[in-house]
């Protein structure tokens, strides 16, 4: 069996390349890690919801919070808080380096779904153009090494892992939760979907905009399914992976039942950014809208607001005004519903542009001033267009891959085009993204050897 496994990764030379890949990526995440990095704001919310979860205090930011603690995602100050517990006091260094252990796992993840999509684009070569099994096996490793590389290199991760920060750990459960599925369909006992529902629901914990799309996966498990087995069997195996999600998620969703009297899922905030996101005079990027809504209500702020109120204060401070006896969220859901609706009957054609905008924003570069570097900016749009690329060519094969990456990548993309564009939200994309780049390289690689004259093969 070692001997097969070995073989199956590109021999000896192969599996010493992935473990390589592998140690870098991981020295390079434990080094950030362990010596640290100056925390956004949100990175510095969740590190004071883990502690003051560990001191007994509950889930809160603490009193200088600028918004609603509830705003905040609880899967990773809640795993924090364990971390924690269980070694007996706050221990940010050490919790860092195991989400950085943990992070790194996105390293092999992408390795493995990469190598599997390059066999299903070279599987639909003529193999005689290929001569050998053996041939497409090869460029199926290069193509897994190829994602490896990027997802163990690409900055932005690895600064993120130089603070409190949900994106790394998000990355590696999306991976995995991508490779469980493949993985469920291809054996035959049901308990097999259980490994991706429990991760779909994690990641909705850690991310709460994966609860809509781990949804829509377990729909298209079951649209999917239902082609090759009988119907009742494919609905269970959708039934088990939502099931899944929600067992995951329902201990947090009762837990706000009783603290906000109200039905939330997993956390507050939408109402924020559905408004923040359909502001039209902000040009589609979020860090502009503070600005504008003192400008368009200066009646409500004083000369200094935004020196001294963040985005979150200066809408509050909004929502309060217009529907005084709602909460701030519900009532910036209100106004961004009304808002959302004069978008596009009102300025159907600015409003266009805005998505567009705001599309460009989140694909064109990485998150963290790192990733302007001009090696790094060429990095990610030569990682864009092969992922493309590659995601492309699976989708005219009519592949199940595809389908399920696609529908990751489209919701993430409309999410982001109807709410906040943070270039962050395209950041848990980049093993999916690096493993299509892989796949396309181990195309071109054997498209080009059927392209050489018959004689040169």
């Amino acid at each position: 069996m070692p001997n097969r496994v070995v073989a199956r990764n590109g021999g000896r030379l192969g599996v010493a390349a992935l473990v390589a890949i592998l140690l870098l990526g991981l020295g390079l995440r434990v080094g950030e890690a362990w010596n640290g990095r100056e925390p956004v704001y949100d990175a510095a919310a969740y590190a004071a919801i883990a502690r003051n979860l560990d001191e007994g205090n509950g889930f809160t930011v603490g009193a200088k919070a600028t918004q609603p603690s509830t705003d905040y995602s609880p899967g990773l100050p809640l795993f924090v808080a364990g971390l924690y517990e269980v070694t007996g006091g706050v221990h940010e260094r050490l919790a860092r380096v195991i989400l950085a252990l943990i992070g790194a796992l996105a390293i092999p993840f992408a390795y493995f779904l990469a190598r599997r999509l390059a066999l299903a684009l070279t599987g639909a070569a003529d193999d005689a153009c290929l001569r050998y099994e053996d041939k497409r096996r090869q460029w199926a490793v290069v193509a897994g090494l190829v994602a490896a590389l990027v997802v163990a290199i690409y900055p932005a991760t690895i600064e993120y892992t130089g603070m409190l920060m949900t994106e790394p750990l998000a990355a590696t459960l999306l991976a995995g939760a991508i490779l469980a599925i493949l993985w469920a369909g291809d054996g035959d006992s049901l308990w097999r979907w259980v490994v991706p529902g429990l991760t779909l629901g994690a990641l909705a914990l850690v991310r709460p905009e994966y609860l809509a799309i781990g949804l829509l996966l377990a729909l298209l498990i079951l649209l999917r399914e239902r082609l090759h087995i009988p119907w009742r069997r494919a609905l269970l195996a959708a039934a088990i992976v939502a099931l899944g999600i929600v067992v995951v998620i329902a201990p947090w969703t009762v837990r706000n039942a009783f603290a906000l009297h109200r039905f939330v899922a997993i956390s507050t905030g939408g109402g924020q950014v559905l408004y923040a996101g359909t502001y039209l005079p902000s040009d589609g990027n979020p860090e502009q809208v503070g600005a504008a809504v003192v400008a368009e209500h200066p009646e409500l702020f004083g000369p200094h607001a935004l020196e001294n109120l963040r985005l979150e204060q200066i809408l509050a401070r909004l929502g309060e005004q217009a529907h005084p006896g709602l909460e701030p969220d519900e009532a910036l859901s209100e106004m961004g519903k009304e808002q959302l609706g004069e978008d596009i009957t009102e300025h159907t054609g600015e409003y266009l542009g805005f998505l567009a905008a705001k599309v460009g924003r989140i694909w064109s570069h990485g998150p963290r001033d790192v990733m302007r570097q001009p090696v790094w900016e060429a990095l990610h749009w030569v990682l864009l267009g092969l992922g493309l690329l590659g995601l492309g060519l699976l989708a005219y094969l009519r592949r199940w891959e595809a389908l399920l990456i696609a529908a990751v990548f489209l919701s993430i993309t409309v999410i982001s085009a109807l709410l906040v564009a943070s270039p962050r939200r395209v950041l848990i994309l980049i093993p999916l993204l690096a493993a299509c780049a892989g796949a396309a390289v181990a195309w071109l690689a054997t498209a080009a050897r059927r392209s050489r004259p018959q004689s040169m093969l």
